[in-house]
């Protein structure tokens, strides 16, 4: 082509440079790749107003920052996260995520409504929320080892009440209970009659629930009036064993069974 003889004889000279604002060329890897470089603050990438999109090619994706930096490597098997020799680890896997923190502790912070674990430098606090802390023990036990450990216990109640109508003079026995959980329990009697029937109280305990020992009474109740039983030996059952004082009269009682922990 006349006059154009650069294009013939050498071709490369017509290739086009592109140029940034600040008048330098822009770079490439010898591949021809364009290069991009951060600062020693990092990279900011800001996408347009719909979001940015990567996508990875079928070997993953792989970003790696700086040496101070975190490591993030996803492929399609998930994705791992790698902080530096000082900071945290966080795998994932199908069985669940493990968190491992720094030497010198672990600090989970969650939301308001979540959970908070502060672990101060000689310890472990854990601070449930309002609606309680749920421990589950290995099917061994769990054992609980402290120079000095305080423990407060709620306390456990029972209120039973029931109402009982006769006129047998031989009586016979009120529910029986086991107390072996209960180690402060008294039975409280009420002859609610309306009418003149005097009644018989007493407090019966057992080892077995068969053999019986009358330790409280027999107590005579006039109409009106009231009584507590209460046992001053420990036996694993114990009752409330009732009879009227005349076969002509119906005795109403109210008998109650209150214990605690």
């Amino acid at each position: 082509m006349p006059n154009f003889k650069i294009f013939q004889d050498n071709a490369d000279q017509a290739r086009v440079k592109i140029y940034g604002n600040q008048d330098v060329a822009l770079n490439t890897s010898s591949e021809g790749n364009i290069v991009v470089t951060a600062s020693a603050a990092g990279l900011a990438v800001t996408g347009p107003v719909n979001g940015l999109i990567v996508t990875a090619s079928a070997a993953g994706l792989a970003v790696t920052g700086p040496a101070n930096g975190l490591i993030v490597t996803a492929s399609a098997a998930g994705l791992a996260v790698t902080g530096p020799a000082n900071g945290l680890i966080v795998t994932a896997s199908a069985a669940g995520l493990a968190i491992t923190g720094p030497a010198s502790g672990l600090i989970v912070t969650a939301s308001a409504a979540g959970l908070a674990v502060t672990g101060p430098a000689n310890g472990l606090i854990v601070t449930a929320s309002a609606a309680g802390l749920a421990i589950t023990p290995p099917a061994n036990g769990l054992l609980i080892t402290s120079t000095g450990l305080a423990v407060e216990m709620g306390v456990a109640t029972s209120d039973v009440s029931a109402t009982r109508v006769f006129s047998s003079t031989a009586g016979g026995p009120d529910t029986t209970y086991n107390v072996m959980e209960w180690p402060t329990f008294t039975f409280g009697v009420v002859n609610a009659s309306t009418t003149i029937a005097p009644a018989t109280v007493k407090l019966q305990i057992s080892p077995d629930a068969t053999s019986w020992i009358d330790h409280a009474g027999p107590t005579t109740l006039n109409t009106g009036d009231v009584t507590a039983l209460v046992s001053s030996i420990f036996l694993k059952y114990a009752r409330v064993y009732y009879a009227a004082v005349d076969a002509a009269s119906t005795v109403t009682l109210n008998i109650f069974f209150q214990s605690q922990t």
